[in-house]
């Protein structure tokens, strides 16, 4: 095996529970709750009834479960619906780095592979200590962005490896389980382009459900590509073998549970600066009196979710979900940007229609050259009468430079499982997702996330 394939295998095989610190545990806890919160959220949406019904077209023995409605399916299958759920509204945290991502897309990949094993929550919280570590590594390693290709080589060869653990494969069958899931899902970039679809969602969403099939096909003995991490390197055009991998939690070392960024608002991680900014050209321009409203952001906001024709129809949510336009004109027109803004009705809400039209869009070099250490946004709205109001957001709420508290997070999952879950059902589950690690039982933890009927 490459020697990157060897570096990984052995890590997730070799972690064990008494070198999870305080700070990791607690870590995942956030991470879980804040998780948790995005899949309820996005429960209720049209969308999501696509992904559960074909997990529950499946049947697993024995089986995982889709999140809430309870239908029993496959461990990857379960991944894949549940994994949809957490992403679909961009509302689940983000680490910003060389490729980036959503680390707790990987959540759901491990939580269906706890449930076949029986596995207890302190178990499942190695599994995704171990998937968030591989996931932030790989995010922030050189050398592994092919032209053409999206960026989820991290989601599934973490989530394989996550899994893995909980299936309890021995070193060589994680090498395996990561090599599976790297030669069969690499894919295109062009699931991010212009108008979108559920896949912009999806395509990580996959990412996951294969890194399970990899680590289930692994346990059953089927055998990858002995080096997957130096032929990924090859199609990248690199004359290395070896990826640049920054060091690995624990032995003494910090975990990376505490490095990603959290999101007050369903919306593209870099549109979270320029919303809270709007919010506050809100306060001193009316929507009715706008004329124009600028918003200068860094060079990376631009290439996702400011520029190009349909950012200003996003007529659809998906589109809508990565469209500054319409992000930035919901929350000057309605004071905040809520799941509701996704829907059909409020999708075609004239009032926003007519604040996307005088929405531009820019480059400020200077915000180009402060990211990613700094995240900064500036928006100026200027009236018909020539008044003008001028905000800047820097390191927006979530930002780990403006972390949640453990607090604002309990209040995120209030707020989305509000009108999911049953009303009396809310603190007892939120409780013992902050106790995650004291679970006995997966399994009972996500019995008790059940919606009625």
């Amino acid at each position: 095996m490459d020697e990157t394939t060897g570096l990984l295998s052995a890590y997730a095989a070799t972690l064990s529970d008494d070198e999870l610190t305080e700070d990791a545990v607690h870590g995942i806890a956030r991470c879980v709750v804040d998780a948790m919160a995005c899949a309820l959220a996005a429960y209720p949406m049209h969308a999501m009834a696509a992904p559960r019904a074909l997990a529950g077209a499946a049947t697993g023995d024995p089986p995982s479960h889709v999140f809430f409605s309870g239908e029993p399916t496959t461990p990857d299958l379960a991944a894949f619906a549940n994994s949809f759920m957490v992403r679909y509204l961009d509302y689940n945290d983000t680490y910003l780095a060389k490729r980036g991502g959503h680390p707790s897309d990987t959540i759901p990949a491990v939580l269906a592979a706890a449930e076949i094993v029986g596995a207890s929550g302190r178990e499942a919280v190695l599994g995704m200590v171990v998937a968030y570590e591989v996931f932030c590594a790989l995010a922030d390693a050189d050398g592994l962005s092919v032209p053409g290709f999206g960026a989820t080589v991290s989601i599934e060869v973490a989530s394989a490896l996550g899994a893995g653990k909980l299936l309890g494969l021995d070193q060589a069958g994680l090498a395996n389980a990561l090599a599976l899931a790297m030669a069969g899902g690499l894919t295109t970039g062009g699931s991010r382009l212009e108008r979108l679809s559920m896949w912009r969602a999806g395509a990580a969403v996959n990412g996951a459900r294969n890194g399970v099939f990899a680590a289930l096909a692994a346990s059953r003995g089927i055998t990858g590509p002995h080096d997957p991490f130096a032929a990924l390197m090859r199609m990248a055009g690199s004359s290395e073998e070896a990826v640049g991998l920054p060091p690995l939690g624990g032995r003494g070392r910090g975990f990376n549970t505490a490095r990603t960024h959290m999101k007050a608002f369903p919306a593209e991680y870099h549109a979270q600066a320029p919303i809270w900014a709007a919010l506050e050209v809100r306060e001193r321009i009316r929507a009715e009196d706008l004329a124009e409203l600028r918003v200068d952001t860094y060079a990376h906001t631009m290439g996702g979710i400011g520029t190009g024709g349909a950012k200003w129809e996003a007529d659809d949510p998906d589109t809508a979900l990565h469209s500054l336009p319409y992000l930035v004109a919901v929350a000057l027109a309605d004071g905040d940007v809520t799941p509701a803004h996704f829907t059909p009705e409020r999708l075609r809400d004239p009032r926003v229609r007519e604040v996307m039209g005088r929405v531009s869009v820019r480059e400020d070099p200077e915000l180009t050259a402060l990211y990613p250490e700094v995240v900064a946004a500036r928006v100026t709205g200027v009236a018909r009468d020539g008044t003008t109001a001028e905000a800047e957001c820097r390191h927006p709420k979530g930002h780990t430079k403006n972390a949640f508290s453990d607090g604002e997070i309990s209040e995120k999952f209030r707020r989305c499982a509000g009108g999911v879950l049953p009303a009396d059902a809310i603190e007892p589950v939120l409780g013992r997702l902050w106790a995650l690690d004291r679970e006995a039982s997966v399994s009972g933890l996500l019995d008790a996330m059940r919606v009625s009927g």
